[in-house]
């Protein structure tokens, strides 16, 4: 609190008077958010940590003045973060949203929510709206300890990343996308695929494809130039768009191939053949590694196209979301079945 200082501490949390407050009792409570910011940082950094190591840190000039550091980070973008979180979880557990990589996640995505909701539309709004609802909406799951159920969102956001990856260098075939969209939407509502679409289907480029369903969700690649050059096996389908894109992205298939081995895992989750691990810290480390890649770029595409700075409040969220993902990726290099073990056995 000395090192944020009263004007920050009141320029972050709001302590005015209202009659909202008066009738529902809930006001801010600085310590209380701060300490859990504190906490859920210094968990982050004990994962897989023997006790002795621990102690150590906790007795670290050095390693209290990053707490505060980091700390300070997490308030000054507290408007995008804590403010809007839950202030009581529906299953108690960890508080995974206060660890640093997930807090840092949800910043990005309310902050891209509002970059939405300010002004024009954007060219490829869709999509950028399917991957910022999907991703809140994993990280609010994350929150409550619903994790099963974040998995499916997780899948869908990384699914509209890809297609996204696609149409935003290639704005003028977007329309073609919103309008298989929309032939969906018909479909859902009237159960008969729409006559513009069984006349584009016979037209189909690979006619080896059978499946209308597949080509109702994704025909729309038939627009994309060179497509089909490179992708001669189930072209459309994610794993279609998925080979186009290593081709095409170059630059980001270290990403997609931590993401395609994560879409597949998710199948289990989605079909709820898995819904509670006895490792809860296994979720929080596959749910973050997944929206990391999939809200990082997107958030630097919508800065790009809004003409947007990256700094959140005057932070810099890249550098602080590279820094955190570094270490969690670490931890999930190290885990095993007895370094889980060990640590629940440490912290029950």
């Amino acid at each position: 609190m000395k090192e944020l200082g009263y004007e920050n501490l009141i320029k972050y949390y709001d302590f005015r008077w209202s009659e909202e407050r008066t009738v529902i009792g809930i006001g801010e409570a600085a310590e209380y958010d701060i300490c859990k910011m504190i906490v859920g940082i210094h968990k982050a950094k004990s994962i897989f940590l023997l006790e002795n190591e621990m102690r150590r840190h906790e007795k670290s000039k050095r390693y209290n003045q990053e707490l505060i550091a980091e700390t300070l980070e997490k308030i000054k973008i507290r408007l995008y973060g804590s403010v809007h979180f839950r202030k009581k979880p529906l299953f108690q557990g960890e508080e995974f949203l206060y660890y640093p990589l997930p807090y840092e996640l949800f910043v990005m995505s309310t902050r891209m929510s509002k970059m939405l909701a300010d002004g024009h539309d954007c060219n490829c709004h869709q999509l950028y709206h399917g991957v910022i609802y999907n991703s809140i909406s994993a990280l609010s799951l994350l929150e409550d300890n619903l994790f099963g159920t974040a998995y499916p969102l997780c899948r869908g956001a990384i699914e509209m990343y890809f297609k996204l990856l696609i149409l935003a260098s290639r704005t003028e075939f977007y329309s073609q996308y919103e309008k298989f969209r929309m032939f969906e939407v018909e479909f859902s509502c009237c159960r008969t695929y729409p006559e513009e679409f069984n006349v584009l289907f016979k037209k189909r480029i690979c006619q080896t494809s059978k499946a209308k369903a597949d080509f109702l969700h994704f025909g729309w690649v038939d627009h994309i130039d060179g497509y089909h050059k490179v992708v001669k096996k189930s072209p459309y389908t994610v794993y279609g768009i998925l080979t186009f894109l290593k081709q095409e992205e170059k630059d980001k298939s270290f990403g997609l191939e931590w993401l395609e081995g994560f879409y597949k895992s998710c199948h289990a989750y989605t079909h709820g053949s898995i819904q509670i691990s006895r490792y809860p810290i296994l979720h929080y480390f596959e749910i973050s590694i997944m929206l990391y890649f999939t809200i990082r770029e997107t958030f630097l595409l919508l800065c790009r196209e809004k003409k947007a700075e990256t700094k959140i409040n005057g932070q810099d969220i890249i550098s602080m979301i590279d820094r955190d993902f570094a270490d969690l990726c670490h931890q999930y290099d190290i885990r095993s079945t007895e370094r889980f073990e060990e640590y629940y056995n440490v912290n029950s």
